[in-house]
């Protein structure tokens, strides 16, 4: 098959690496397969210390097209600009299958590939793990441009169902995958923890989260300054950045007399595995960017338990009392939880050895891109 798919941004967040993983594995499946992305910037390549889909795709072996403008934001005079520009290129390529990730490129690609005067099937995927906003664009793209609706969620499937008076057919649950062959055990949670200061024997808990307020890292303080008395070992592995760092973490973590305890170890990328690798659980108390929760997913996949609150996703990726625990996210219970995974040893290995089969039985990009090709297959068909 011939597949384009259109992605509306330059920045590497949220969607961006799960459509581009889908379109290296659909390659790997002996597909002709082409990403269209926003362009950075016309002043470099690639903006200074920043990620982008453009530098992304060319380094996973694909060659994005960025002929057009296909930007986050709306502008009327883009937005015509690639709705003509786009349907030329599908035709003149001959593609078989559009595939969409965003609101910007559902609407241009949409309308692109209907003006085509082909029979050109349009695929949207839904990253986001909650239902799409009711608004007048998004009912007239998933009512009209849309052939199949792909969610990460059953909540989110059967939401826009019911908000958009879709039928069963036009819409279809695939879990959002991760790379299970980087995300892997390794040589266990011990190899690189001196890098950070931490030892052999501690006890290292991490959660990977911007430092935003709404991300309550007030809960987290609190419950890991209880969870220390009945566990001197333990420490806790901060992995991300934010505007609010000093505000959110550094001067709260001073005032509670957490310094020997927390390890705040920033934004990490080239080693970022190896730097989550240190850990023997995780806490993850609110979904992300990243709706569907990716990094719970590929902290599983190096088997790992989990702590996970109550909210959006989290419940639906990690099985209560298999693979973590789920809860009300007080500093109470929160801290118990920590207690007993830390004080547990043979219970982290129980829910460590069950992250790790949930990783690669469900959220493998294998099998992920199986199903994507089978949606694809059965709209040619028809």
């Amino acid at each position: 098959m011939k597949i384009l798919h259109l992605f509306s941004d330059w920045k590497w967040t949220g969607p961006a690496e799960p459509a581009l993983n889908l379109c290296v594995e659909l390659k790997k499946r002996g597909h002709d397969v082409t990403l269209a992305c926003g362009k950075a910037m016309d002043d470099y390549p690639f903006p200074p210390d920043s990620e982008s889909v453009e530098k992304s795709t060319y380094e996973r072996g694909l060659v994005p097209v960025t002929r057009f403008h296909l930007s986050k934001h709306f502008s009327l005079f883009k937005y015509i600009s690639d709705i003509k520009n786009l349907s030329v290129f599908m035709k003149e390529e001959a593609y078989d299958i559009v595939h969409v990730h965003r609101n910007q490129d559902h609407l241009v690609g949409g309308m692109a590939a209907r003006r085509t005067g082909m029979r050109l099937p349009v695929v949207r995927t839904n990253h986001d793990g909650v239902a799409l906003k009711k608004t007048l664009r998004n009912r007239k793209c998933i009512t009209r441009l849309t052939d199949k609706l792909i969610e990460v969620s059953e909540e989110a499937r059967v939401a826009d169902m019911k908000n958009f008076g879709l039928s069963e057919d036009k819409t279809i649950m695939i879990n959002a995958s991760i790379d299970c062959h980087r995300f892997n055990p390794g040589d266990g949670p011990l190899t690189h923890r001196q890098k950070f200061g931490m030892k052999e024997d501690d006890i290292v808990v991490g959660i990977i989260a911007r430092i935003q307020t709404h991300r309550r890292f007030h809960i987290l303080l609190q419950a890991i300054k209880i969870a220390s008395k009945e566990v001197p070992r333990l420490k806790l592995l901060v992995i991300g950045r934010g505007t609010k760092e000093k505000q959110l973490l550094t001067e709260p973590t001073r005032t509670m007399g957490l310094e020997d305890i927390v390890v705040h170890t920033g934004y990490r990328t080239g080693d970022y595995v190896e730097t989550v690798s240190c850990m023997d659980f995780n806490i993850f108390l609110m979904p992300g960017t990243d709706g569907s929760c990716r990094a719970v997913r590929e902290v599983m996949a190096m088997g790992k338990p989990v702590i996970a609150a109550d909210r959006g996703m989290l419940s639906t990726i990690v099985d209560n009392n298999v693979t973590g625990f789920v809860i009300d996210d007080t500093p109470e219970n929160l801290a118990a939880a920590t207690v007993k995974l830390a004080n547990d040893i043979e219970l982290r290995k129980r829910m460590a050895d069950a992250s790790l089969k949930k990783a690669q039985d469900v959220f493998s990009q294998e099998s992920m891109t199986e199903k994507v090709e089978r949606v694809y297959e059965e709209l040619l068909s028809k």
